[in-house]
C-alpha cells in the first residue's frame, strides 16, 4: 500500500493532507499543520513532505504529493523548493482546480456557475468558475486578509484599559493571543483575554464593528470581480481560516443575494484537493528526508462521518543535520496529539497567563490590605515565639577535667555602731482641704488676706496735750 499527499504552502502554515482511500473521498483524511513562522513556506513544505515520504504513514510509503500554488511564481518556488529536497514525484496543482475537484468529488457544490471566496492570512482569492464552458476567472488583493482581523482585535486589547501592554505591539505572544482571540469568537460569543489590572472581556458584539469595513470592503470586491468576469454565479463557497467569521456570511449573503456554503473544514479543501490530483500522477521518488512524523485527526468531509483520531507512529531516523529550522519550531510540527489542537493549546496558555494574573491582584490587594491595616495594629501587642532547637549534647574530652576554679567573694565591712545616722525632716504638714458648697460639691472660694492698716505718725507739734 502507498499513499498520496496535498500540500498548501500558506503564508501562516504548510497544511499536508493524507486521504485514507485514495479513490475514496468519503473515508476520511489525516492532515498535519506546520507554522510557518519565519521561514520560507515553499521550502518548510518540501521538508516536510521529505520528512514524511522518509518515515512513511502508518507503515505506509507516500507514493506521491499535489503540491498547490496560486501564481507561477509560488509553483516556481515549489519547484526549486523540492529540487533541493531531491524530491521530483510530485505535481503541481491550482487553487481553482485543486478547490473544484474536491467540492465535485464530494457533492458539496452541484452549481456550474460558482464564486470562489478563499480568505487567507495575506489576502482574499475571488474566483468565478463556470464549468459548462471551463472558464476560470480569478482575482486577489491583499486589502482584506485574516491578519487585518487580528490586528484590529491587537489594536483594540492596546486601547483598553487594564489590558497587558507588552513592550513591542509586534511581540509574537501578544499577536499570538489576538489571533487566538478572533478564532475563539468564531465559535462564540465572548472571549476572556488576560489583562494587566485583570482577564478583559471581548464579546462578539465588540468584535464584529471592528472588522465591519474590512468584511463589507471584501464583499464589493466580490461583486466587481463577478461583475469584469460577466458570468452569473448560482452559489458563494467560502474557503480558508476566514470561512470561519460569522460575520463573511451575513455580509455576503445581504451583498449578493445569493446562497453561501461553507464546506467542512474549509482551511483544508485546497489540500484536499491537491492530494486527489495527486493520485493520477504518475512521476517517480527519488530522495527522502528523515524527521519524525506527527499525529494527525482524521477528517471526514461534509461532517457526514463521526470524527475519528488516530496516533500515526513516529520513525526512530534521527533527524537531519542540515535542518534550518529551530528545535522550537521542529517541535511545533510535531505537537499535534489526537485530543489536543492548537486551538486548545492557546486557550489553555491564556487560562494560564489569566491565572497568574489574578495571583499578582491578590498579593497586591494582600499587600494594600496590610498597609491598611498598620494604624489599627499600632497598639497590639504581636507575640513572637521562636522555637530553637535543643543543643546537641557534645562528647566527653579526652583529656583530664581541669580542676574547679576558686571562687573570691568580697564581703563588705560592718557598719560601725557610732557612724552618724541622717535623720531625714519630717514631712510638711497636711492642709485640710477646703470646705465644700453643699449640693455643688465645689470648693468655698477664699479671699485673700487684706493688707495691714497704714499707720499715721501725728507730727510733735500738733500733738494735743493730754
Amino acid at each position: 500500500m502507498s499513499s498520496v499527499l496535498g500540500v498548501t504552502a500558506g503564508t501562516s502554515a504548510v497544511r499536508i493532507v493524507r486521504p485514507i482511500d485514495p479513490d475514496a473521498p468519503s473515508a476520511g483524511y489525516q492532515f498535519q499543520v506546520v507554522e510557518t513562522r519565519r521561514d520560507d513556506p515553499a521550502r518548510l513544505a518540501a521538508q516536510t513532505v521529505g520528512v514524511l515520504v522518509q518515515a512513511g504513514i502508518a507503515g505506509e510509503s507516500v507514493e506521491r504529493a499535489g503540491l498547490v500554488y496560486r501564481d507561477a511564481a509560488e509553483a516556481e518556488r515549489l519547484r526549486a523548493a523540492m529540487a533541493e529536497q531531491g524530491l521530483d514525484r510530485y505535481r503541481l496543482v491550482g487553487e481553482s482546480e485543486a478547490a473544484l475537484t474536491y467540492l465535485r468529488a464530494t457533492g458539496e457544490l452541484t452549481a456550474d456557475v460558482a464564486v470562489l471566496y478563499d480568505l487567507g492570512a495575506s489576502g482574499l482569492t475571488v474566483t468565478v468558475a463556470d464549468r459548462s464552458t471551463g472558464a476560470v476567472h480569478t482575482e486577489r488583493t491583499g486589502a482584506v486578509a485574516g491578519r487585518l482581523f487580528d490586528d484590529a482585535v491587537r489594536l483594540h486589547l492596546l486601547g483598553s484599559d487594564g489590558v497587558w501592554r507588552p513592550d513591542d505591539p509586534e511581540d509574537e505572544e501578544f499577536v499570538a493571543q489576538c489571533r487566538t482571540a478572533k478564532e475563539q469568537l468564531s465559535g462564540s460569543d465572548a472571549v476572556a483575554v488576560p489583562g494587566a489590572a485583570g482577564v478583559i472581556l471581548m464579546s462578539l458584539e465588540t468584535f464584529e464593528p471592528l472588522i465591519t469595513p474590512l468584511v463589507e470592503g471584501s464583499a464589493r470586491f466580490v461583486r466587481d470581480v463577478v461583475q469584469r468576469s460577466g458570468a452569473r454565479p448560482e452559489t458563494i463557497v467560502l474557503l480558508g481560516g476566514g470561512a470561519h467569521v460569522r460575520l463573511v456570511r451575513r455580509v455576503l449573503e445581504t451583498w449578493t443575494k445569493l446562497p453561501v456554503v461553507v464546506p467542512h473544514e474549509p482551511e483544508l479543501v485546497l489540500a484536499k484537493g491537491g492530494a486527489l490530483r495527486a493520485v493520477a500522477a504518475d512521476t517517480a521518488v527519488t530522495e527522502q528526508l528523515a524527521a519524525p512524523a506527527a499525529t494527525e485527526r482524521i477528517v471526514p468531509p461534509g461532517g457526514t462521518a463521526p470524527h475519528r483520531t488516530e496516533r500515526l507512529p513516529r520513525p526512530a531516523t534521527p533527524a537531519p543535520a542540515d535542518e534550518t529550522r529551530t528545535p522550537g519550531r521542529k517541535r511545533a510540527a510535531t505537537a499535534h496529539e489526537p485530543h489536543v489542537s492548537k486551538r486548545q493549546i492557546s486557550g489553555a496558555g491564556l487560562a494560564g497567563t489569566a491565572l497568574g494574573v489574578v495571583a499578582m491582584i491578590g498579593l497586591a490587594l494582600g499587600a494594600q490590605n496590610t498597609l491598611a491595616g498598620d494604624d489599627e495594629s499600632e497598639t497590639r501587642q504581636t507575640e513572637v515565639i521562636v522555637t530553637t532547637p535543643s543543643p546537641t549534647p557534645q562528647p566527653a574530652p579526652a583529656v583530664a577535667p581541669a580542676p574547679a576554679p576558686t571562687t573570691t567573694t568580697t564581703v563588705p565591712p560592718v557598719e560601725d555602731p557610732t557612724t552618724e545616722r541622717v535623720v531625714p525632716p519630717p514631712p510638711p504638714p497636711t492642709t485640710a482641704p477646703p470646705p465644700l458648697i453643699p449640693g455643688l460639691n465645689i470648693p468655698v472660694p477664699t479671699l485673700p488676706p487684706l493688707p495691714p492698716l497704714p499707720t499715721i505718725e501725728v507730727p510733735p507739734e500738733l500733738r494735743l496735750p493730754i
